[in-house]
């Protein structure tokens, strides 16, 4: 009987503990209006204190710079789970970070593209620090990746980051960081007067919905291409889509920078300069993934979108243009919400030990017309036609880009939040309505010019 009594103690303190446990690690999913709380308040606010730049009579000015990312020895690689952490055997392809720097009246911007999964926040961190150096400061800055999952790992601080890209590194941020540096420093040293143009290609054919397939989902199927031609009469190519850089799978453990390196080396011979980076790549994937041979379908997207660029760069016309600026925007967030049920969710002090608690934010690069908005997220392509239609009401050409530096997970249609699916569950971090707020960012950044 005392024994009894004891185990039943024991049982009931095990079950207070857990329950305890639950109170304070678990919730249910905040479901409030996004309109009427404070994080939406606070994000009107800043957008409406907010004003662009003026245009500039001064010349614009453009340099570009590419420096070798790859590391002197193997580090894990960063974009799949299943690799759990382990070096990569290889180099299949090196793997590059490159610089636009641009300049007229104003302090000149730099614009950055790297052969990374992400633009590590650590790495972000790191370089608040390290520009000052140069001459320059992250108000400065744009960047963007082309969102390869087969590039350098081993940055991120936590153990969310760990898992997707291994074990974390001080020394690979530094090099991350120092590459960066390096390319900025010397595309700063190469400027010329310079003129711009823009194109955009429909694509369609090469770029499906991976969320919820074609019948019942949208992406965004265009190549958007800024040129950039110098008096000296030497070119750049920068370049954005929509299709995710997963033609090689998982199995595949070398470093590569994906189609996205393959499309550069091709538009490399008749431009003097390439860069590209990832657009509205969440939800979407490209073309080919049934195939067997992962190289075939990287080769059928790397030629398929360089075929179209290709046959646009002779029509596209630049011209001189009197507007540069570039606006950052910090972010105001709902708690985050990372769900194991449809319904319920942990606590942030949870997400945030997990996952680690870094600031997010938004950037506008205005070139002429031309109008460059960056998203610290996956951000989907479904949510791309609002947007473009106030962009084309103010006679802008939008261009988004995903990875600006933070990470604040997937941004998908809100129609899709309940939907038990990696991108809507897993990594949806601070739905719900979270598509329809990014949406009202832009249009309200949009609409200030």
């Amino acid at each position: 009987m005392k024994i009894f009594k004891i185990f039943a103690k024991i049982l009931l303190g095990l079950v207070v503990f857990l329950i305890i446990c639950l109170v304070f690690t678990i919730a249910p999913i905040d479901r409030d209006d996004y309109r009427q709380m404070r994080y939406y308040q606070k994000m009107g606010e800043t957008l409406n204190a907010w004003q662009p730049q003026r245009d500039s009579a001064d010349a614009f000015k453009a340099g570009w710079a590419i420096v070798n990312l790859t590391p002197n020895k193997p580090t894990p690689t960063a974009g799949y789970g299943k690799r759990q952490g382990k070096l990569y055997q290889y180099v299949h392809d090196s793997v590059y970070v490159r610089a636009m720097v641009f300049s007229n009246a104003q302090k000149p911007i730099a614009v950055v593209s790297c052969d990374l999964l992400i633009f590590p926040p650590e790495v972000t961190i790191l370089l608040k620090e390290k520009l000052k150096t140069i001459g320059f400061d992250w108000s400065q800055v744009y960047v963007g990746t082309t969102h390869t999952h087969n590039s350098l790992g081993a940055w991120g601080k936590n153990t969310v980051g760990e898992l997707f890209a291994g074990e974390y590194s001080h020394q690979t941020v530094n090099h991350i960081a120092d590459k960066v540096l390096e390319a900025i420093k010397k595309a700063n040293t190469n400027q010329q007067t310079a003129k711009v143009g823009y194109a955009e290609i429909n694509a369609k054919e090469l770029v499906f919905n991976r969320l919820v397939g074609d019948k019942l989902g949208t992406t965004d199927p265009m190549i958007r291409v800024l040129k950039i031609e110098k008096t000296t009469g030497e070119t750049a190519i920068f370049t954005t889509f929509s299709a995710h850089a997963t033609t090689l799978g998982d199995d595949k453990n070398f470093l590569s920078a994906d189609y996205p390196g393959e499309l550069v080396k091709q538009l490399s011979q008749s431009a003097n300069f390439v860069a590209f980076m990832a657009g509205a790549v969440g939800s979407t994937g490209p073309v080919g993934e049934e195939l067997k041979d992962d190289f075939q379908q990287m080769k059928n997207i790397s030629d398929g979108v360089s075929k179209k660029i290709l046959s646009e760069i002779p029509k596209i016309k630049c011209e001189t243009i009197k507007q540069l600026s570039l606006a950052t925007f910090d972010i105001s967030l709902r708690n985050p919400q990372v769900r194991f049920s449809e319904n319920w969710r942990v606590r942030p002090w949870v997400f945030k030990t997990l996952f680690g608690d870094y600031p997010a934010e938004m950037k506008a690069l205005k070139i002429g017309n031309n109008i460059l908005i960056g998203t610290p997220c996956d951000y989907s392509g479904e949510l791309m036609p609002e947007i473009i239609r106030t962009a084309q009401s103010k006679n802008l050409n939008l261009i988004v880009t995903s990875f600006n530096g933070g990470y604040v997970g997937y941004i998908t249609h809100d129609r899709h939040y309940d939907l038990n699916a990696y991108e809507t569950r897993v990594m949806n971090w601070y739905g719900p309505q979270n598509g329809i707020y990014f949406q009202e960012i832009i249009q309200e950044i949009l609409n200030k010019y």
